[in-house]
């Protein structure tokens, strides 16, 4: 329920709050005065845009509502709160926008997504969209599936199986020859790297082995000369030279050379250290002419493989993995190909008998409502208007149902039923709009309804008993109704005056008239009427 509404610099409201405290809320007031603009504030929250010619200076809207516990799940991730009250808020600059919920500024849409289940406003717009057939059926499957969820809770998962389904099959490609074809490139790769067992880190030791054996003879002449000069030449050798140097310091040790004769003798140590490592390793040289062939091959296929699919050996590694996955993720489509189509067109089949089934289990339904909008047409004058269901089954399932429902109409037993949508008259048709409202309304979810002069087009005869009917709605509703009918006013249990003052700046105020008050902006309405 909308409890209050706060307006500072929109239109002609520079500051305005009112609360509501009744289920039956009438607004009147001249021509001018700022009808339409209160009623923009309320639609803001719905639109989740303010328009740019509104937006003149700094100013705000906001909406103060009671909730059940759907609409505090609805805000978990954006705005969690405890208690059963709400502050829906849209503050704008010139420049800027900003959409709140209890000061949390949120995306507008979802202050957009929440007002659809707080709020509904029926305007003369909404006359042009209850004659759309799109909005009809949108509107009574709402209503049913607020009615009976249970009915829809299977055909609700099997159609988002139906679309996962559709996207795979959208996200194919375009023929199996392509599958295939692909699979057989990925194959070849997958086969060309296996086959070469590569290692890590085999390139750079295969290198490095090229190398050594491309420049054998160099290195075993130096290495052989330097052992020569180490210890194996005729003519005295280093080795020979330190042991001299070593036996020198011996006989100098009393004289304090103790440590220079250790070091000597360390350096004959790694003399004869370094002689050995390189005698072992010029005893590994081997002169096998098949090893550098053998070396020169495999390196050249790592070069080739580095090439296609490199550039570092690490890269071939990886990206063997990669088609791997790749492959994988093919072959299973491959192997779904098949499958695809058919669980698309079985679980299509699912769903139209499902749909079939839930208009079965709601027909019942549907003949109360028509029952109930046919009653409420005779209370307008139209008792000879009937009003039946036009229900389709659709050849694909959507999102509401396999099934589409819409309103068909005839104004006098002799005529064919006819689609809303042809109905010419403007009277007729604001009394089958408030028809259906009354009906409809009772059965959707939706706390607080705004009626912007939905008693246009209709005689102050008739008005009498459009206000009723507003005032029955009011009973399972909160009602405001805009209106210019006083019989329309006289239903409502809070009335409300918009005024414009005409000082140095024009500006609208919102006034909640008292019981006397009321009596005068009633008759003053009356004196209004010609009739």
């Amino acid at each position: 329920m909308l409890l209050s509404l706060s307006i500072k610099n929109f239109g002609l409201f520079k500051s305005a709050n009112v609360d509501f405290s009744n289920n039956f809320c009438a607004i009147t007031g001249e021509s001018g005065t700022g009808k339409s603009m209160f009623l923009n504030a309320l639609n803001l929250f719905l639109i989740g845009n303010v328009p740019q010619n509104l937006k003149t200076s700094e100013g705000s809207v906001s909406a103060y509502f009671t909730v059940n516990e759907f609409i505090k799940d609805m805000l978990q991730e954006y705005a969690p709160f405890d208690g059963d009250e709400l502050i829906l808020a849209v503050n704008f600059t010139p420049k800027k926008t900003l959409f709140r919920v209890n000061d949390t500024i949120v995306p507008r849409n979802v202050v957009q997504e929440v007002s659809k289940y707080l709020l509904e406003i029926h305007s003369q717009d909404s006359n042009i969209a209850l004659r759309d057939e799109n909005y009809q059926n949108s509107l009574i499957f709402k209503i049913l599936r607020e009615k009976f969820p249970e009915y829809f809770f299977d055909y609700d998962k099997g159609y988002e199986e139906y679309l996962n389904l559709k996207r795979k099959l959208e996200n194919l490609p375009t023929n199996k020859t392509e599958i295939f074809r692909n699979i057989d490139i990925l194959n070849y790769q997958i086969q060309e790297i296996e086959e070469a067992n590569l290692q890590p880190h085999e390139d750079d030791e295969l290198s490095a082995r090229f190398k050594t054996l491309n420049n054998l003879e160099e290195i075993r002449e130096r290495l052989v000369e330097s052992l020569n000069i180490l210890k194996d030449r005729e003519e005295q050798s280093i080795d020979e030279e330190i042991g001299y140097i070593i036996y020198n310091l011996s006989k100098l040790k009393d004289f304090g050379f103790i440590e220079e004769h250790s070091l000597a003798s360390s350096i004959q140590e790694q003399i004869a250290e370094l002689y050995t490592l390189l005698e072992n390793r010029l005893s590994q040289l081997d002169s096998d002419p098949e090893e550098l062939e053998r070396v020169s091959e495999r390196l050249n296929k790592i070069i080739d493989l580095k090439r296609k699919y490199g550039p570092s050996l690490d890269d071939v590694l990886k990206n063997l993995n990669k088609f791997r996955i790749q492959k994988n993720e093919l072959e299973e489509i491959k192997n779904d190909f098949h499958e695809l189509e058919p669980r698309l067109y079985k679980l299509k089949d699912e769903l139209l008998e499902l749909s079939d089934k839930i208009i079965e289990k709601v027909t019942p339904f549907l003949n109360d409502l028509k029952s109930n909008i046919e009653n409420n047409l005779k209370d307008l004058n139209m008792e000879n208007s009937k009003i039946d269901w036009k229900i389709e089954r659709l050849k694909e399932p959507k999102k509401e149902a396999a099934h589409r429902i819409t309103f068909l109409l005839k104004t006098n037993p002799k005529s064919d039923f006819m689609p809303l949508s042809e109905i010419a008259s403007g009277g007729e048709l604001s009394r089958i709009i408030l028809a259906v409202e009354v009906v409809l309304g009772k059965n959707h979810a939706i706390d607080t309804m705004v009626f912007d002069e939905i008693d246009s087009g209709v005689g102050p005869r008739m008005a009498d008993v459009v206000g009723n009917k507003l005032n029955e709605l009011s009973k399972d509703k909160q009602i405001i109704v805009i209106t210019h009918m006083p019989q329309v006013a006289n239903f409502a249990t809070e009335h409300f005056k918009i005024v414009k003052s005409s000082n140095e700046e024009t500006s609208s105020a919102i006034i909640k008239l008292s019981e006397n008050e009321r009596l005068e902006e009633i008759k003053e309405m009356y004196g209004n009427i010609v009739y």
